[in-house]
């Protein structure tokens, strides 16, 4: 199994860097939004192959770190099946089914998928849906939001099914215009539930009524809004720094917390196994005691990464700000490109450009 996990990954990856936007691509004239759009997807590319490289090596939380934060930047599903992959292999059974069932469903409609990989997708799936409970619900009100134990999971329709662990679990299905359908279901490792719900309108409620169609002439632009010279290209610069710099931080901040989880995880599991002082005695169990440590490395460094670009952001903004205050506006015509730079054990942003 691990090798045709590990062949998935390999496989995955190659697809998934030949299918992306080539770093680069964007032109020397695109937009700023454009160009945080190249740097995002080359960052994404850069960690996705970190994933897999820590895959390869059995380093399964930091794969999935690196999976994670490849995601939030470009929702490939081959990043989300090497996500799911990793999170078997970590035994965080609900999240690898939820990854695993929007991975087989996407990979289905891509012409590009070979029957082999949808295969080894459905097998995977299979794996993790045997570990816990899966859920399907259905109603005949579209937009209807379906919470599970108080958190929301999905509006409908739902395009994939609902995961839950094995055991009691409260099923509420509200919308503004109808009555609240709760239910409370018992589910076992592997079983499912099907349940087709009617809602009932809400008493006095009606359609809100419609408004006459209108339309809006498009405003008169002056041709100087056009004009941008140096000074415009470096507020527009600082300001896609700032804000390039505080997503990354945020990113890297929800990426830190679940490695953290993780390594708390590990250590819990190292602490019933071989006792509070396992690692500090004479022959500490080499094999855990390493995986704890490693866990605990991948989350410094996403938390140091995560503080570097908040310091990054408020420095940019800062300077921005600054910058704009004290000076005037020039002739055009100046471009300014911003990339975020993050590596294994470093993080940072790039800004180049000319006047």
């Amino acid at each position: 199994m691990r090798r045709h996990i590990r062949r998935i990954a390999s496989v995955a990856g190659f697809l998934a860097l030949l299918s992306w936007t080539a770093p680069g691509r964007a032109q020397p004239n695109a937009a700023p939004h454009e160009a945080e759009v190249a740097a995002m997807t080359q960052q994404a590319r850069k960690l996705f192959k970190e994933g897999v490289d820590a895959f390869a090596r059995d380093r399964w939380a930091e794969a999935r770190a690196a999976f994670l934060a490849a995601l939030s930047l470009n929702p490939h599903y081959t990043i989300r099946g090497n996500l799911g992959a990793s999170e078997l292999k970590l035994g965080r059974y609900r999240d690898a089914a939820e990854h695993l069932a929007r991975y087989v469903r996407e990979m289905a409609e891509d012409a590009t998928s070979t029957a082999a990989e949808r295969r080894r997708g459905a097998a995977m799936y299979a794996e993790a849906q045997a570990k816990v409970g899966t859920l399907v619900v259905r109603t005949d009100v579209d937009g209807a939001q379906v919470f599970v134990d108080g958190a929301l999971r999905g509006q409908t329709p739902l395009a994939d099914p609902l995961f839950v662990e094995p055991g009691t679990h409260t099923i509420s299905v509200r919308h503004e215009d109808y009555e609240t359908k709760d239910m409370t279901v018992q589910l076992s490792a592997g079983g499912t539930i099907e349940n087709g719900l009617e809602l009932t309108k809400r008493a006095g409620s009606a359609p809100p009524p419609k408004l006459p169609a209108t339309t809006v002439a498009p405003l008169a632009r002056d041709p100087e809004e056009h004009a941008r010279g140096p000074r415009t290209a470096l507020l527009i610069g600082g300001a896609a720094t700032a804000g390039a710099a505080a997503v990354a931080g945020v990113v890297f901040t929800l990426v830190a917390n679940a490695t953290g989880s993780d390594a708390e995880e590990l250590r819990d599991a190292v602490v019933r196994d071989h006792g509070a002082a396992a690692c500090s005695r004479a022959n500490p169990p080499s094999g855990a005691c390493a995986d704890l440590k490693d866990a605990f490395a991948v989350h410094r460094r996403w938390t140091n990464a995560a503080f570097w670009s908040f310091v990054g952001a408020g420095a940019a903004g800062a300077g921005t700000l600054i910058y704009g205050l004290s000076t005037k506006p020039s002739a055009p015509h100046g471009r300014v490109r911003v990339t975020p730079l993050v590596g294994a054990d470093s993080v940072g942003i790039s800004v180049a450009g000319t006047l």
